[in-house]
């Protein structure tokens, strides 16, 4: 039987998470599995929960319930704690405003589909990105991400959608990223940046984003890497390349099904690692995590160094 951690951040989607988890404990307590819970009240307290479960190892399995930003602040608690014995493994129960992670992992979104997954399913080895940036103070930092991250219009869009959450704005958060995209692409100025990898650097003229992506969707069902695997040790980018306004308000469609794929205005890369150098800063998020304004940023993929639950 296994042992369950639930870290759970009742005020994601609005307060909404708090009642989906509630609703849901009947079925936890007939569940074959025993869990705890901790409930988080600030930001920073998922990391140190999975941090503290972690380096018990008393858990078989710590499952964030939230949306995306529950999801990345658990898995920088798991991964800085790693050593030589396993992480306790990682599973998310859906109940956030984006849950891009959940896509890309294919976890299922109902409670009995998600019992059943925690009951029966293989631990499997998964890749970890890693953000390591230098901010417009000449500060360092470095974020680990489950999924995609970017600097430029998708971390003004995550900016605006988590200042909606804190309102408890009564949207979807397919809803919250829509309206924030379509109003960023108005208002945001592009920029220059350099793109450097072992093999070549690239100048990126009058872009809009900057993305690095482990898995395949962001902003709250863009499907901005199709093409990415969490376990294949590489890391995508996805990049738009002079583009216009115009041009750009035609993307936004094509980004949501993925067909930008192929665009000439749309530059792909596969690697294991990029470095970002921008010409003026720009803020950074990861998994929707904003992170701040930054210069510079070096992403690496770190090979299956976690185990998830799917």
């Amino acid at each position: 039987m296994r042992k369950v951690l639930f870290i759970v951040n009742p005020a994601s989607a609005g307060g909404r998470t708090r009642q989906r988890w509630e609703q849901a404990i009947p079925k936890f307590e007939a569940a074959d599995f025993v869990y705890d819970v901790r409930f988080t009240e600030k930001r920073g307290d998922a990391s140190r929960f999975a941090k503290e479960a972690a380096q018990a190892k008393d858990r078989d399995v710590v499952v964030s319930v939230g949306g995306d930003g529950t999801a990345n602040e658990t898995v920088n608690g798991l991964m800085s704690s790693r050593s030589d014995a396993p992480l306790p493994a990682f599973t998310i129960f859906p109940s956030g405003t984006g849950s891009d992670s959940v896509r890309t992992l294919g976890i299922p979104k109902d409670v009995d589909g998600f019992i059943r997954m925690v009951e029966t399913h293989a631990f499997q080895p998964i890749d970890i990105g890693q953000a390591n940036f230098i901010t417009d103070q000449e500060e360092k930092g470095s974020r680990y991400f489950l999924n995609a991250c970017d600097v430029g219009i998708g971390a003004t869009v995550a900016n605006a959608v988590n200042s909606m959450n804190e309102d408890s704005e009564k949207k979807s958060g397919k809803a919250k990223y829509f309206r924030s995209i379509m109003e960023q692409v108005f208002k945001f100025k592009a920029f220059d940046a350099t793109v450097t990898t072992e093999d070549e650097e690239v100048a990126i003229s009058k872009t809009v984003i900057v993305a690095v992506c482990n898995g395949m969707f962001f902003g709250g069902g863009v499907k901005v890497s199709p093409v990415s695997k969490m376990n294949d040790g590489l890391l995508e980018l996805v990049a738009t390349n002079g583009v216009s306004k115009p041009g750009l308000l035609g993307l936004v469609s094509q980004v949501y099904s993925g067909s930008h794929m192929g665009h000439p205005k749309v530059k792909f890369q596969r690697s294991e690692g990029f470095v970002i150098k921008l010409k003026k800063p720009q803020l950074l998020e990861t998994d929707g995590e904003v992170c701040g304004v930054v210069t510079e940023v070096h992403f690496e993929v770190l090979p299956r160094v976690l185990r998830v639950l799917r």
